[in-house]
């Protein structure tokens, strides 16, 4: 690829938000009115109040027995130019029993009565004496907490330079017995490679343990730049990149004591002191105003299951394992969906990497930390601590809550017998909708508040009650579990206020990169209702989003990988989803991620399902571009397939004793009694160490598969330098140019 990063140059416009900032002074001859003076001096405050602003409501403290108080309080107020922003300003006496509201006024926010860069300081007259002074300041917020670029993040950038170094000494170690001309000459020369996994529960998570282990062992880790994991398989990536001692300690001993972690019953979780520390804990969260929903304690319960001793890590943390290029970086996803619309028509793909979160086909980003803090147009107006890592693992995966339903007896005898997948599918716009209620915005409260002791009486009973209702609920409310507060996590809404841009949607130049037929196209349409309306924008006046597992539209994350500025040669893709039986085919969800790139005019090889009629079931399968497409990857498809492992104890060496036989004697699907449903978060240590040895076996028996991909995709980088590129006229001519990359975004 070019050193030169095109996507750097493209515009993504925004527009920019006013800051007011307000200091409130001091007020002269505060009054009660002649008789309410004799009776009692005034205890003033200042309230200030912008209904169009995201955080609008601000006061003072209560200075008492003061009829000239002095606060010399500061506050900011984010504001959209284009709305009508007015400020009222009230004037109260703080009581024990009732506040009291002595007067108020307003004052038109606007570039006509203040200008911008201006302080100005304000008298306000109250009633017929009183004098309330303001100082106030208008400025264009002309950076911003939220990222608007096509382009991947520095921090990105600067992994993958130091990546590729260790890239290219990983693929001359894996393929030293081959010829010099197979080998990269130079960075150039070394292409991109992508591990994905699937979603699957703890089939998934155990599954995707013994490839990496497979990976690490073998080399093949060594010349990988992402890892990307949707559900099941994020919970593996979670516990792996978490721990400790990874990379230095490899995935043998880490999977050694995930073995131990899932082999206890998980339901001594659910007992109900355990839920009222869970729901307490989530107490303090709702208390600084973030949302909580029940997607918390699922969270809860898979961290404490799999990260016990780590609760309080954050995914920021993980910088510290790739930042020198020492493991490849990992990727994560979920769906941002509407309530009144089927996931399958429309999901938005949110990626989660260690140095950014964000959508692209926005073109909006975050570091980490920020994420669930409250934004509106773009900039940060209350900034929260960072979620800790299991809160968003509850987010990337949804298992653990149709696990929860059922232990409680919430799921209907009809569908007792359905796979996760099955009810996930089921899963209706309107149960993805709920109210509010355990998470909605309060109105200030109107009673007194000079009474310090009244005050934490209050806050008291109000956490008391909160905690009982949601407990109740929890316990004996099964119709919650089919709204939106049982199935989807909730965070404000990081886009809130802005104008987004819909016509960018991953890549300006996919006209240029993208080269199938208008015959291929339509070969991949199969149900006209499929992502029907991907196109469409969020609702940027939603104050909240919905986040929820990125399996219920489909099981593979290549969204986060198809990223045209990622570049990627090969996808080394691992399926884990739920098939009817073991002989059935596995190519459901890979033609769904077709069909996505499709429409989204991204490239990705012909599918060719035929290829189960001819083959018959196989380990993987390579699905390789047509001949010229240079943009295109390549794809080995693994699947969760029991083949080779029943004969073979390692490639090449074959089961010879009895019980060596057994081992390998199983089924995935078939076998009503098998412990591979995606219902089961218990696994035996037989049953965790057959899936995970076949997985790694799987992995390694086709090895050099693997190593004919790599040296095809260092070849193709030798005879098409230019691969993934565009020209700086490409961008020009689409009138996105920015001629300064580094100069603030047009807004």
């Amino acid at each position: 690829m070019s050193s030169k990063d095109p996507y750097q140059y493209i515009i993504v416009e925004h527009q920019y938000s006013h800051k007011f900032k307000v200091t409130v002074l001091r007020a002269e001859h505060v009054t009660k009115g002649a008789i309410g003076d004799l009776l009692d001096t005034p205890d003033p405050y200042i309230e200030l109040f912008i209904s169009s602003a995201p955080e609008s409501r601000r006061r003072t403290r209560h200075i008492n027995n003061d009829v000239n108080p002095k606060w010399n309080e500061s506050y900011e107020f984010i504001l959209d130019p284009n709305q009508e922003n007015i400020l009222e300003i009230t004037l109260m006496d703080a009581n024990y029993v009732m506040d009291e509201t002595l007067g108020s006024t307003t004052f038109p926010i606007s570039c006509e009565t203040i200008r911008i860069g201006q302080t100005k300081e304000v008298p306000f007259l109250i009633g017929k004496v009183t004098k309330v002074f303001l100082e106030m300041t208008l400025e264009v917020c002309s950076s911003t907490d939220l990222r608007f670029s096509m382009a991947l993040c520095d921090k990105e950038k600067m992994f993958r330079q130091k990546r590729k170094e260790r890239v290219m000494l990983g693929i001359k170690n894996l393929l030293r017995m081959e010829k010099g001309r197979c080998l990269p000459s130079s960075e150039r020369d070394v292409p991109v490679v992508a591990v994905l996994g699937s979603g699957g529960g703890f089939r998934a998570m155990v599954g995707f343990s013994g490839v990496m282990k497979a990976l690490y062992e073998s080399g093949v880790l060594d010349c990988v730049t992402y890892v990307a994991g949707l559900s099941g398989s994020t919970w593996y990536m979670s516990t792996l990149y978490s721990h400790p001692d990874f990379p230095t300690k490899g995935p043998q001993e880490i999977n050694q004591e995930l073995m131990k972690s899932v082999s206890s019953n998980p339901l001594f979780l659910l007992r109900p002191q355990n839920i009222k520390r869970y729901i307490e804990a989530l107490w303090k969260k709702k208390a600084c105003g973030q949302p909580v929903t029940f997607t918390d304690i699922f969270g809860m319960l898979i961290g404490e299951t799999l990260i016990h001793d780590r609760m309080d890590f954050k995914m920021s943390h993980m910088q510290d394992k790739i930042n020198e290029g020492q493991s490849p970086l990992p990727l994560f996803t979920c769906l941002h969906v509407k309530p009144d619309v089927s996931e399958l028509m429309f999901a938005d793909w949110v990626e989660f990497s260690p140095y950014e979160i964000g959508m692209a086909k926005y073109g909006t980003f975050m570091p980490p930390d920020m994420f669930g803090s409250k934004f509106f147009m773009g900039t940060v107006v209350t900034k929260y601590e960072e979620n800790p890592l299991h809160f968003l693992m509850g987010i990337w995966g949804s298992a653990f809550s149709i696990l929860f339903n059922r232990v409680l007896g919430v799921s209907s005898s009809d569908n007792s017998g359905s796979t996760m997948e099955e009810e996930l599918e089921n899963i209706k716009p309107q149960h993805i909708v709920g109210d509010d209620g355990l998470d909605g915005d309060e109105e200030p409260r109107k009673a007194g508040t000079e009474n310090l002791e009244v005050e934490e009486e209050y806050q008291k009973n109000a956490q008391a009650s909160w905690v009982q209702r949601m407990f109740t609920a929890m316990i004996s409310d099964s119709t919650l579990f089919n709204t939106r507060e049982g199935r989807a996590g909730k965070v404000h809404n990081f886009m809130l206020g802005l104008n987004l841009n819909t016509t960018l949607a991953y890549s300006p130049f996919r006209d240029l990169m993208y080269q199938n037929s208008v015959e291929e196209e339509q070969s991949v349409v199969t149900d006209p209702d499929e992502f029907d309306r991907i196109y469409e924008p969020l609702d940027v006046k939603s104050k909240k989003i919905h986040v929820v597992d990125s399996g219920l539209t489909f099981n593979l994350p290549y969204p986060l990988i198809l990223r045209p500025q990622r570049g990627v040669d090969l996808i080394i893709s691992f399926d884990f989803s739920a098939r009817p039986s073991d002989s059935s085919p596995p190519f459901k969800e890979i033609l769904l991620a077709e069909k996505w790139a499709k429409m989204n005019k991204l490239p990705f090889p012909k599918i060719d399902p035929k290829v189960f009629d001819r083959e018959g079931l196989k380990e993987c399968y390579v699905f390789k571009p047509k001949k010229g497409y240079k943009n295109c990857p390549t794809v080995i498809h693994f699947v969760l397939a029991n083949i080779n492992f029943r004969n073979f104890k390692a490639p090449g060496v074959p089961r010879e004793t009895q019980k060596e036989k057994e081992y390998g004697e199983f089924d995935i699907f078939d076998d009503p009694e098998s412990p591979y449903s995606t219902f089961n978060f218990r696994y035996s240590n037989q049953a965790f160490k057959q899936l995970h040895d076949l997985m790694e076996f799987n992995t390694l028996n086709n090895i050099d598969v693997i190593k004919e991909a790599i040296i095809d995709s260092i070849k193709f980088r030798k005879e098409n330098p230019s691969r993934c590129s565009v020209s700086l006229n490409d961008i020009e001519a689409r009138k996105y140019f920015n001629k300064d990359p580094h100069s603030k975004l047009h807004t």
